[in-house]
């Protein structure tokens, strides 16, 4: 037994390595050399593949290496042990909820003492702070209890609960918004617009603006409320205060049409109308000190006239506003402004994107909606009580006017109902309205809320650099055609240094001699890298359809067609991974030709898919129409379906393997590959046939792989002039010679006189040779013909060939005492009415029964047979059994 010495280095445990990248690289650097010392050395021609597989193999084992390291080095800043826990600031306005209510708390902290109020409930709080918990007590009036709360990580909500046996929550969430709404009680329309504005961004009407603070902000409306307790019917100020903004949503209205300027009077009315009906609501507004409130009437009389409302437009008494539905003008608006839709996608749910490319609809959907919005700040604060909300109008609502195009809504009918969208010719000219409208500053009330996009981030920046970037050429602005530009530079520049990366870590080696697998790599980097930088710069760049949908089709389709050779190669070398892995049998070798053709084929059509669903090629009514023409799909398929069936059904049937030599309608070869169309013959002439697995698999096939012995079969034809004992003596010695060789089984082995020949004494020989090899059979059938002749020669006789002999008279003279002993013996059978024709009686066959002597007298195994005492011939006369006698040779 032999070895030899190990390097240690080469077997380093992983568990003493320090993970890092630099590390990782270096031991991929170093990594040894594959060991060749022992192997047995191919030639020239076989070393190349091996060696390009080799390098293929190591080319994927570094890459996963590299990217193990990566992800390590980008994993080390977590794995950082954690500071010591801090107290967690609780100072700030926080919109807090429990069950059955909420107020806003403002929390003032100082070291670890907190205190806090929520005047809503004229509530306090006393507390601690430890950690991110918060522990105290709050008070109302005569009412106090405990409670425990947890401040989330980020600092922005907690969690908490009340100090009692029952399941009492409270949570919590900081307030950003609360601060951004201005209260101006200065005229009745200020108040009303500050109102509205407070209770539109808390979410009373279920959409909700802001980001946080919807207690707070109920609570900034309910101040402006002057109301009576009596007149709350035991409502609490918020729910009262939601019931009566609840009826004054129903109604549409101009806040410009309240009153505003020189108010005489402390106390005036207005009318509020609801649109589309002769319903409407009379408000009151009330001068104190000189600010306005609006007066609360009574809760009956709100409920009453909420009912009232409601019936006019007919709706359930339980009725539910849901602006995803998009019933109304002012549904649209809210679907915009907030995000409130069923499908979750805000942009197409509120835009009429018919026009446009469905390969785009998607991101142009997101452009226009961010330019809606940007108009719409610049045009002011949207109250929604200023839109219409009748679902049964069918008038076109214009938000707004402008030579370069107008902001429209209009009703769009659908399967099922009727829906309010931004028109095609709003969103068509929405991108020239705001070019024209962009120096217009955001509205105050906006201000807040406004923010700026990359588009447009990137977009100013361009007008800061020079405002002639702005100038269009053609369907895009001059910014966008450079940027696209360099999105294209970009990608090919990053492709070729990710071809430089795995360069890198591949094997050193010439061009010329790099393998297929690595080329195709390096074109489908360049390819998908290419295609990814397409596609980031779509958004951003706010590409019109005209420029967007051929860009995507080109990304998609350079990301496709960079992944798919990629993946087709790696799924033939994983196939032939696991043909030189194992020695595995042809049945199996044809299961892996069959699984590769089809993963391949479930490449291409997912690859297909894909292009389709992100191109909006309309492949669903392909595929749904198969179920209609399904028959006529099936019939014009119908080989190549039956082709590929029939490939299962050889895997499963296994009549034959590749490497197997079989014979199939009168021709013979080797399986060399059985496909998912065809199956390969090589044939000994060492062409290649070709033949659908439909007919191969319906042939009469022979396999010879699977034979444990071959056939030895001929018939040797005698010369006539052979004797009897010539005879008798080449049969014993062919039975001699085949029970002798070494090679030949011995059972069954036949070696017998068959019959006469029209010119020959034929003697059929057959048996078996223990080989199933056919090169070897040849080698052993020749010995045994060979000593054949050797037989024939020691006997004195020799082969017939085909001939025809003609005799005469004097050639052959006839037997004259013999001719009269057969004449005179038959003449005795007639005389005594014994004439076996047309047949022997029956007394004359059972006499006959079992007494030919055999095997012959003489023979090993001859014996003397004796008729049973109870036959039926024991009591036949000599004379009737003598005539049968002659018939053996040398009887008289």
């Amino acid at each position: 037994m032999t070895g030899k010495r190990r390097d240690p280095a080469m077997f380093h445990d992983p568990a003493e390595t320090e993970y890092s990248p630099s590390a990782a690289i270096t031991l991929l650097r170093q990594s040894p050399a594959p060991c060749c010392t022992g192997e047995k050395k191919d030639n020239a021609m076989s070393g190349v593949p091996v060696a390009s597989a080799r390098q293929d193999r190591l080319v994927l084992a570094r890459m996963v290496a590299l990217i193990v390291a990566l992800a390590l080095a980008g994993l080390l800043p977590f794995l950082q042990p954690a500071h010591a826990q801090e107290t967690a600031n609780w100072t700030g306005v926080w919109d807090t909820k429990w069950r059955g209510g909420g107020a806003e708390i403002t929390f003032e902290q100082t070291g670890t003492e907190v205190k806090g109020v929520y005047p809503l409930y004229n509530g306090r709080i006393e507390a601690k702070a430890e950690g991110e918990n918060l522990v105290g007590r709050w008070f109302e009036g005569d009412r106090q209890g405990a409670f425990l709360f947890v401040q989330s990580p980020d600092g922005e909500s907690f969690m908490g609960r009340f100090e009692t046996a029952t399941a009492e929550w409270w949570t919590g969430v900081r307030v950003s918004a609360v601060e951004d709404i201005r209260v101006d009680q200065a005229s009745p329309m200020t108040t009303m617009r500050s109102f509205l504005q407070a209770m539109n961004e808390s979410g009373a009407d279920n959409v909700p603006r802001a980001t946080g603070g919807g207690m707070g902000l109920a609570a900034r409306a309910a101040g402006l409320v002057d109301v009576a307790e009596a007149d709350r019917g035991g409502l609490n100020m918020p729910d009262y205060t939601t019931l009566l903004f609840n009826v004054i949503d129903n109604a549409t209205f101009r806040l410009w049409s309240l009153p505003h300027d020189a108010i005489a009077g402390d106390e005036v009315s207005a009318k509020l109308q609801q649109y589309g009906t002769n319903v409407s609501f009379d408000v009151t507004f009330r001068r104190r000190q000189g600010e306005w409130f609006i007066v609360g009437p009574p809760s009956g009389l709100l409920q009453a006239k909420l009912a009232e409302f409601q019936a006019a437009r007919g709706e359930a008494v339980d009725w539910v506003d849901d602006p995803a539905k998009l019933a109304s003008p002012r549904d649209t608006f809210k679907v915009l402004l907030s995000g409130v839709t069923e499908a979750g996608n805000m942009a197409q749910a509120a835009l009429n994107l018919r026009d446009y490319n469905p390969a785009v609809r998607a991101d142009e959907a997101v452009l226009l909606e961010r330019y809606l919005k940007k108009v719409i700040d610049r045009i002011g604060y949207v109250y929604w009580q200023e839109i219409p909300d009748d679902p049964k109008s069918n008038t076109p609502y214009v938000y707004f006017e402008h030579p370069s195009g107008n902001i429209v809504i209009g009703p769009v009918e659908t399967d099922n109902s009727k829906i309010w969208q931004f028109t095609p010719e709003t969103l068509a000219n929405i991108r020239t309205l705001y070019a024209d409208v962009e120096e217009v500053p955001v509205a105050p009330e906006f201000a807040a809320f406004a923010s700026n996009d990359p588009f447009f981030a990137t977009r100013g920046l361009a007008r800061e650099i020079s405002p002639r970037l702005l100038t269009r050429a053609g369907p895009m602005e001059r910014w966008q055609w450079w940027m696209l530009g360099l999105a294209v530079l970009a990608g090919i520049a990053f492709g070729f240094i990710a071809n430089a990366v795995i360069s890198f870590f591949a094997p050193s080696q010439n061009r010329s001699q790099r393998s297929g697998f690595l080329r195709v790599v390096e074109w489908a980097v360049r390819s998908i890298f290419l295609g990814l930088f397409l596609l980031v710069a779509l958004r951003p760049l706010g590409l019109p359809q005209v420029v967007a949908a051929p860009v995507k089709a080109v990304a998609w389709s350079l990301i496709v067609i960079g992944f798919v050779p990629v993946v087709w190669h790696l799924i033939g070398k994983i196939a032939d991974r696991y043909r030189n892995m194992w020695q595995v049998p042809g049945y199996h070798d044809t299961l892996i030709s069959l699984s590769t053709g089809v993963a391949r084929v479930a490449v291409l059509v997912v690859a297909f898919l894909l292009l389709a669903e992100v191109l909006a090629i309309p492949y669903e009514g392909v595929i749904a129409g198969l179920g209609i023409g399904g028959l006529a799909v099936a019939l014009a398929a119908q080989p190549t379906l039956q082709n590929f069936l029939s490939g299962l059904t050889l895997y499963a049937d296994r009549p034959v393997s590749v490497g197997d030599f079989c014979k199939f309608g009168g021709q013979s070869g080797t399986i060399e590959h059985i496909g998912m169309r065809s199956t390969r013959i090589r044939s000994p002439d060492r062409t290649i046939i070709s033949v659908p697995n439909s007919d191969f698999a319906g042939m009469q096939i022979e396999n010879y792989a699977h034979r444990d012995r071959t056939r030895f079969a001929t018939t040797l034809q005698l010369r006539y002039e052979t004797t009897p004992d010539q005879l008798r003596y080449t049969l014993a010695e062919l039975r001699k010679l085949l029970i002798a060789h070494p090679r030949v089984i011995d059972d069954p082995c036949h070696v017998r006189f068959v019959g006469f020949g029209p010119y020959s004494l034929d003697i059929e020989v057959s048996t078996y040779v223990m080989t199933a090899d056919g090169s070897e059979f040849l080698a052993i059938r020749e010995d045994i013909l060979l000593s054949i002749i050797n037989i024939m020669d020691d006997a004195g006789t020799q082969f017939a060939f085909p001939s025809q002999l003609e005799y005469t008279a004097a050639d052959l003279p006839a037997d004259e005492e013999k001719r009269i002993a057969a004449e005179k013996r038959v003449s005795d059978w007639r005389e005594a009415q014994n004439l076996p024709f047309p047949d022997f009686s029956q007394i004359e066959k059972l006499a006959l029964n079992n007494t030919h002597a055999y095997p012959p007298q003489g023979s090993a195994q001859y014996s003397e047979k004796k008729p049973a005492p109870t036959s039926t011939a024991a009591g036949a006369t000599p004379e009737k059994l003598r005539w049968s006698l002659p018939w053996r040779k040398g009887t008289a």
